[in-house]
């Protein structure tokens, strides 16, 4: 009896152990963006592309053993079907190998124990071919988005959800209804901002549950903000059986961190969550090698705050993995995520160490320094400028459509800030040039050397 009471202690302390470990880290940790935006090189497409062939399916490949190995446990995806335009008939809107390739892309994730979670537009994104045939369905207000306050709007939407839900092997569902904006005229013009969101995320979410009651259910706040006290009460509305909020550009900090700390404990068990901001956003058409803006301090340091205020969730905003200031950033952030308590400059040398194997401590101090230096440099000489605001939480080095890179960040710099950058890059340039015999992985850094000499030579 002693021996089983002394088992039945230490198996009890094994689970209280085993729960502890559990909550010192974030519980989803996500990898999202469109399918392009995992590309390791440029593509020219309308954006945004929803191109899926042997290229992008490798680089995809990459992508998800780098979340394995990094203990990332989910990743969203945004452009498995279409971008703006369902067909009508739902199910030809994709022929017989397009399913093959999604069925490839879910089995790949499952097989190194990655959940996929679909993005999907709620009343908007996708529906703009549907409108075209249906507009006694749309808004007078906003060409993009279905009129809820009409049954055969739900309708449309309930077809969405059957076809992906009934024919692929997701893992749940990341949906989004305000990055178009909303329905503001008619009966909607009645509600607020987010209680027209509550209510249209909440008759998805119960029919999302009645079809699957074990699927992932986010809702990610593209559009939305969280931080006006007087919204709770739709906020707890929107967030009834979910399993977790992603407040993309942290608006609810408008309201201050102890507001964010209250809003948290309120929407429990939901967890509460961000996109691992600054980022710089994955232009599909900007060259790999054309910058170098590691956003490794800002975002972990975000991280850090979230977790202490009781965030558990994090969709991480995709990062380009072709590109070394993206590259170490997603890697250096998935470590926080794994472990919020780990010191930044700790994880960052790790993740050094681990990619460009540099051959002593100098080495490996000065490549630490150059990340370091790299992105204080962007951050403190760039300005709230036009269409660029760098103030915002996603970065846009150049816009999402054009030609060429002219039009890019730099531009956006007043005269003596572009100056000062640019002496900052050129001094990294030649103090990376004096690695080369220092480090093992030649490949990777070259990588560097190339970007920050194709910044300079463009100006």
């Amino acid at each position: 009896m002693r021996n089983l009471r002394f088992c039945s202690l230490a198996g009890l302390l094994l689970v209280i152990q085993l729960s502890t470990f559990a909550q010192q880290k974030f519980e989803h940790r996500g990898y999202l963006g469109w399918m392009i935006d995992m590309s390791q090189t440029e593509c020219h497409d309308v954006w945004p592309s929803i191109k899926l062939d042997s290229t992008m399916i490798a680089d995809y490949a990459e992508t998800l053993d780098f979340l394995q190995y990094s203990g990332m446990n989910e990743i969203t995806l945004w452009g498995l079907f279409t971008n703006k335009y369902w067909e009508p008939e739902v199910e030809k809107t994709i022929d017989g190998s397009r399913k093959a390739l999604i069925d490839q892309v879910i089995r790949m994730a499952h097989k190194r124990k990655i959940k996929v979670i679909l993005g999907m537009g709620v009343y908007s994104w996708g529906f703009d071919k549907i409108l075209q045939e249906h507009p006694e369905l749309g808004c007078s207000c906003n060409a993009h988005v279905l009129d809820w306050s009409k049954p055969a709007s739900w309708d449309w939407q309930k077809k969405i959800f059957d076809y992906t839900i009934d024919n692929f092997d997701f893992d749940g569902i990341s949906m989004q209804s305000a990055d178009l904006g909303r329905c503001n005229c008619g009966e909607s013009a009645k509600m607020t901002y987010l209680e027209y969101h509550a209510a249209i995320n909440q008759k998805a979410v119960k029919y999302i549950r009645s079809k699957k009651p074990d699927y992932i259910i986010g809702i990610s706040g593209w559009g939305m903000n969280f931080g006006n006290p007087s919204d709770l009460k739709s906020i707890l509305e929107m967030t009834k059986g979910i399993d977790y909020l992603i407040d993309v550009e942290e608006t609810s900090l408008k309201g201050g961190r102890k507001y964010r700390q209250e809003l948290i404990k309120a929407i429990a068990p939901c967890r509460f969550g961000n996109t691992a901001v600054p980022n710089v956003e994955p232009i599909q058409r900007m060259p790999r090698n054309a910058y170098f803006v590691p956003t490794l301090f800002h975002a972990c340091k975000n991280l850090k705050d979230l977790f202490a205020d009781g965030g558990r969730a994090c969709e991480t905003y995709a990062h380009t993995r072709g590109n070394p200031g993206d590259k170490v950033t997603i890697e250096v952030i998935a470590k926080i995520l794994s472990n919020p308590k780990i010191d930044i400059n700790k994880a960052l040398a790790e993740v050094i160490h681990n990619i460009y194997q540099p051959k002593d401590q100098n080495a490996l101090y000065e490549l630490t320094a150059i990340f370091q230096e790299a992105e204080m440099a962007f951050f403190t000489n760039t300005r709230k400028q036009g269409i660029n605001d760098f103030s915002k939480k996603i970065l846009l080095l150049i816009p999402r459509d054009g030609q060429g890179i002219d039009d890019n960040y730099l531009k956006y710099m007043d005269y003596a800030s572009r100056l000062n950058y640019l002496a900052i890059l050129k001094n990294l340039s030649e103090r990376v040039a004096r690695l080369k015999t220092k480090v093992a992985n030649q490949k990777e850094l070259n990588l560097i050397s190339d970007c920050l000499k194709n910044v300079l030579n463009q100006n």
